[in-house]
């Protein structure tokens, strides 16, 4: 088996390495730009309640974990991974703090009750209609009133928001978009 790991970079687990099964169709956050999403958010973590869609290694949630969210809701539909991120929820305690669903970002959003603070948005890049995903997110009642999606794209992807949505953060790192939309 061919692993690869990343590493939670701040807070109560900095440090902590996150191992995951290498897969070309996974591609973890890297480093410098959970640094600048992160200080983005700094002060706007402790107590909230985020999603990590499409949440791969796990890595964006149980980072918002080790700064100060209160809850964390893990979506990934590759049974894997979904089996990973539970176990490094259990390796570092936060099995009060959570909830992960093995399932496809889509159907969990039109069947979801709960409301979040944040939402981690990185799907695979070449794989996802940005302009429904965005909608879908939005017209789904997921986001709590002032919440804020993070979202991550490729930096050619174009990106159709409506009038009601606001870019508050947009940065270019290497071949990878993070923005912040309201």
């Amino acid at each position: 088996m061919n692993t690869s790991s990343i590493r939670i970079i701040g807070g109560r687990h900095k440090s902590y390495r996150i191992v995951f099964k290498a897969s070309p169709s996974l591609r973890p956050t890297s480093d410098r730009a959970k640094e600048t999403l992160f200080s983005w958010l700094q002060f706007e973590l402790a107590n909230k309640s985020c999603l990590d869609l499409f949440a791969g290694t796990g890595g964006l949630g149980l980072e918002a974990l080790s700064r100060g969210a209160q809850h964390v809701t893990f979506v990934e539909k590759e049974k894997s991974l979904y089996k990973n991120i539970v176990k490094n929820i259990s390796h570092l305690g936060y099995e009060n703090k959570i909830q992960v669903a093995c399932s496809d970002a889509f159907k969990w959003l039109k069947t979801n009750k709960q409301k979040f603070d944040i939402i981690f948005v990185d799907p695979p890049f070449d794989q996802i209609n940005y302009k429904i995903l965005i909608r879908t997110i939005f017209q789904s009642n997921v986001l709590n009133e002032g919440g804020k999606v993070f979202l991550e794209t490729n930096k050619h992807t174009e990106l159709e928001l409506s009038k009601t949505q606001d870019i508050l953060k947009d940065k270019t790192i290497g071949d990878v978009r993070l923005m912040i939309l309201q």
